[in-house]
């Protein structure tokens, strides 16, 4: 990878970072990360191994295309969905809330 790519990279989380209003501080802990390896992502000086991309990929909710490429996804539409909910039973919610922290790994 080339010094470019590694500074477009940390350019994108440090936008990300900014975005959910998380110090670098804030952020290295959410992502299980030492403070100055973070540092050194988004400044472009070091390199990510494929474990420390999936932690930041998941902590941040970004795919790894993002991350990586910059590749954008259109905002999905939330509207048939939120509908739904509003249609479900308390105990139904309860499992629709269990099923969406399985399908998005959240705990």
């Amino acid at each position: 990878m080339d010094k470019q790519q590694l500074i477009d990279i940390g350019q994108r989380l440090r936008k990300k970072r900014n975005e959910l209003k998380l110090t670098r501080e804030e952020f290295a802990e959410l992502a299980d990360l030492s403070v100055g390896f973070y540092g050194q992502l988004e400044v472009g000086t070091s390199q990510m191994s494929i474990d420390t991309l999936i932690k930041i990929s998941r902590s941040m909710h970004l795919p790894m295309e993002y991350i990586l490429f910059g590749t954008e996804y259109p905002q999905a539409d939330a509207d048939a969905v939120i509908d739904m909910l509003h249609h479900c039973t308390p105990s139904e919610l309860k499992l629709a809330e269990k099923v969406l922290k399985l399908f998005l790994m959240k705990s």
